[in-house]
């Protein structure tokens, strides 16, 4: 194996006969890749990924706030299949602590730190947000007591962990790698055609926010069907830059 392809980082992974078909097709191109998908609760279809050999990386709480009708499809996939489960945190909601001690349980957890774009966005779920983020680089940070806060969920059961917790991208973070393969190998992206746009409205989902931006600057919102390296793959975000220099210096 020389590399890792994560499907639909830019989209959703619908689980439809299409896109297991379009997929084997990209595992006989890339016959020395390991794929693995990216997928939500929400999902229709989420149980068939139990009839095909591929790890799934599963959104619990899409919408921030958890719904127990929603993350209980947790446990309809066999749990040789699930790399790990992905759980959206923002402060003040006990909901999310409690889906977090829960799950870690049986499954591997990776918590990703929300970030928001819009105030009228960040207000609706964080009322009290500046009490919590600051703004930098065009978007709100959790920060100070509140990330430190945040960090303490690893706890000590050894299946918790943050989505490059030390902000130095994906290259300085390499969780995927470990959860999905156990080794270290290069992750790269892959947004199918047969998934399409995402049809699911995640509270200020970075990657809708700029696809909607490229179609309003008459750009293509997406490039389908290519295997490659992301800016936060490969490192070329200015928060990232400046992250490695600070961690340098």
């Amino acid at each position: 194996m020389k590399d890792i392809i994560r499907v639909a980082v830019n989209n959703n992974f619908n689980c439809t006969d299409e896109e297991w078909n379009q997929l084997l097709g990209f595992t006989a191109v890339y016959p020395d890749s390991l794929f693995f998908v990216n997928s939500n609760v929400k999902t229709p279809k989420l149980t068939t990924i139990n009839d095909h050999p591929y790890k799934a990386v599963i959104t619990l709480n899409p919408d921030l706030i958890p719904v127990q009708a929603q993350w209980g499809r947790l446990y309809d996939i066999l749990s040789e299949r699930v790399a790990f489960v992905r759980i959206k945190y923002i402060p003040d909601v006990p909901e999310i602590v409690d889906l977090i001690n829960e799950v870690s349980k049986t499954h591997t957890v990776v918590i990703t730190l929300q970030r928001f774009n819009r105030k009228r966005v960040i207000e609706q779920y964080v009322p009290r947000f500046r009490d919590h983020y600051i703004h930098k680089y065009n978007w709100f940070h959790l920060h100070g007591e509140s990330l430190q806060e945040a960090f303490k969920l690893e706890g000590t059961n050894g299946r918790t962990f943050f989505c490059d917790k030390a902000e130095l991208g994906c290259g300085g973070c390499g969780l995927c790698s470990k959860l999905v393969s156990g080794g270290d190998y290069l992750v790269q992206s892959l947004n199918m055609s047969s998934s399409g746009r995402c049809k699911h409205n995640c509270p200020d989902c970075y990657a809708v926010l700029m696809q909607e931006r490229l179609e309003k600057w008459g750009k293509n919102p997406m490039r389908f069907d290519w295997v490659h390296l992301n800016s936060k793959q490969s490192g070329k975000l200015q928060r990232i830059k400046d992250q490695k220099k600070k961690a340098a210096a």
